[in-house]
């Protein structure tokens, strides 16, 4: 048989009607197939729990799901345990740290407020919270509401999660963690994530009421909507049927790093159950709790994209079509152990919540699937069969770093793919060159001869190509045997740093951004910690407080273009975005990549 036939024989088609659910939503193409939306719940449920299964199978989720159309459930399925060291399962009455939803109902609690005439939304803090830097005297509530306030994020110092987050702080010592930085930006001129803003609106909160805001939440929201599972944390009392926090390292569960309720307070301290933020989204939809002109200044981004403790877009939009696809209004919360998603189709009547008690749980990608699912935006995929001749070929080792490699092995009729320090994942054929993921947006494109041997690998990952040769296995013991390189702080020219000030691009929603101050230099990534830079030559530096080393790159005049980024076995390109250039808000928390709190 010809190489050619072999080839058309390889990646013959077939319907797989049962992956119907598995395309990833960043792979999905923008003209989805009309899939018949869920007029039978049974039907749904089915094709919904098959869509789940593999992020379960592969230990990336355990939770809860809950899909509702029109206030009633047609899906609704715990996954995993609770309790690890019981084994204690999860159930749809499972709580959970909710993180940042609490800012929906933080936002909520200062509308009511304002419905009664306590505080306006233009009040500035500085009138409600006394004491606070003059610097913020432009800072209004609704600047807080809608993180333009350039305060800066008290989640993002460098021993925020280490040391900070896990003692109880009243919110006033929050706030005295920051009041000393400079802020990001004149009030109102752009997007920033800061919990800050939420902890101040919390203080305002209390100073408008005159109650502490825990009682604000229970009598003015929780107790009038019947959320009896809805609350503000305390974990030294006893909450039945409370989820423990996990996360992975070196393929192994782990406790979450702890983390005390007071250090998120306003911001990110309320635990709850998907039961409870049904009935909550469907209290947003009427006049229950907010009157017309409250709800409509709570989803209104005013062009930010984001409202009022709400992120506000279009999902499944057509491209160059401004204003199509489907309004909905969301946020996620990530706190040590916890991710969770709530997010409403306000058009459609639709709920899609997904609360995780494993930092692993792509909570984001499973809810926009389940939505699209029940939208009628779901294409099915089409399942490639390779002959073993062909998937017998990639195994193998593939350097992606100086210490980063990819060990490829067979699965069955997939492969699968592990990087170095990682869990393997498996992957499917998309052609006899290309495989991807069905639990995470990842893709491996493999270089080939021309008679097929392969030679490399391109590993797209969080929106970024990486290319790697083939190796032997004694190449990458060698590498990740070889001691790392010690790092020693020198002596430089300090009045060129200004120069290497900016924002770099990491990867599309990620960036650093490098600050000179007083003869010292600055990096912050999205969403993490500010670290101080110690140079180790005139345009190489090392962090002390991670393993990790910045080289810039400068043009003739010395000012910086871009920058390498030197971390986990990686080099990194992030080339300098144009001064000026303005952030954008992100539909998923940051913090290890999401906001925190």
């Amino acid at each position: 048989m010809s190489h050619a036939d072999a080839r058309r024989r390889a990646v013959r088609l077939r319907l797989a009607i049962l992956l119907v659910a598995f395309l990833p939503v960043a792979l999905l193409p923008v003209q989805l197939a009309a899939a018949s939306p869920a007029n039978a719940g049974e039907t749904y449920a089915n094709r919904a729990g098959a869509l789940v299964a593999p992020y379960v199978e592969a230990g990336l989720f355990s939770g809860v799901v809950l899909v509702a159309k029109d206030g009633q459930p047609v899906f609704r399925r715990a996954y995993g345990l609770a309790e690890r060291e019981w084994e204690i399962s999860n159930t749809p009455q499972t709580h959970f740290r909710i993180g940042s939803l609490t800012k929906a109902f933080t936002a909520a609690a200062v509308l009511i407020l304002a419905e009664a005439g306590r505080l306006g939304l233009d009040d500035p803090v500085r009138r409600l919270v006394p004491g606070l830097p003059e610097a913020w005297e432009g800072v209004s509530l609704r600047h807080l509401l809608q993180h333009r306030s350039g305060i800066i994020n008290f989640t993002a110092l460098p021993n925020y999660y280490d040391q900070i987050a896990r003692v109880d702080h009243t919110p006033g010592q929050i706030v005295a963690l920051v009041v000393g930085e400079p802020l990001l930006f004149p009030p109102g001129e752009r997007f920033e994530y800061s919990n800050t803003n939420y902890v101040l609106l919390g203080m305002a909160i209390e100073a408008a009421s005159g109650l502490p805001y825990p009682q604000v939440l229970r009598d003015k929201i929780l107790t009038p909507l019947g959320l009896k599972e809805t609350g503000y944390d305390d974990l030294t009392a006893i909450l039945p049927r409370r989820a423990s926090g996990y996360r992975r390292g070196r393929a192994q569960w782990r406790n979450a790093v702890p983390m005390a309720a007071t250090s998120a307070y306003a911001a990110g301290a309320l635990y709850s159950t998907v039961d409870d933020l049904l009935s909550w989204n469907e209290a947003l939809g009427g006049t229950r709790l907010l009157s017309a002109a409250s709800r409509a200044a709570m989803f209104d981004d005013r062009g930010t994209g984001y409202g009022l403790g709400w992120f506000v877009s279009r999902a499944f939009a057509r491209p160059g079509e401004p204003g199509s696809g489907h309004r909905v209004f969301g946020h996620a919360g990530s706190i040590p152990g916890f991710l969770s998603i709530n997010d409403l189709y306000p058009d459609d009547r639709l709920s899609v919540i997904v609360l995780s008690n494993t930092e692993t749980a792509p909570a984001q990608k499973i809810a926009r699937d389940l939505a699209a699912l029940h939208l009628g935006r779901y294409e099915a995929p089409e399942e490639i069969v390779l002959e073993d001749l062909i998937l017998d070929r990639y195994p193998g080792t593939y350097r992606l770093g100086p210490r980063a490699f990819l060990t490829v092995a067979r699965d069955g009729r997939g492969l699968t793919a592990r990087p170095t320090g990682e869990p393997a994942t498996p992957f499917v054929p998309e052609s006899d060159r290309t495989f991807v993921s069905r639990v995470a947006d990842m893709r491996l494109t493999f270089e080939t001869e021309p008679d097929g041997r392969p030679t490399g690998v391109i590993l797209h990952r969080d929106g970024r190509d990486r290319t790697g040769p083939r190796v032997s296995e004694e190449e990458a013991r060698a590498a990740l045997a070889a001691p790392p390189a010690t790092h020693r702080e020198v002596a430089i020219d300090r009045s060129g740093l200004p120069a290497l000030a900016g924002r770099y691009a990491l990867a599309p929603g990620r960036e650093i951004a490098v600050t000179a101050q007083d003869g010292r230099l600055f990096a912050q990534a999205t969403g993490q910690p500010r670290h101080e830079l110690f140079p180790e030559g005139e345009r190489a530096f090392f962090l002390r407080a991670l393993d990790a080393q910045i080289t810039f790159l400068a043009d003739e005049a010395g000012r910086a273009t871009g920058l390498i980024l030197h971390q986990n076995g990686y080099d990194t390109e992030a080339p300098r975005l144009p001064d000026g250039t303005p952030g954008r808000p992100r539909a998923l928390d940051k913090g290890r990549g999401r906001q925190r709190g």
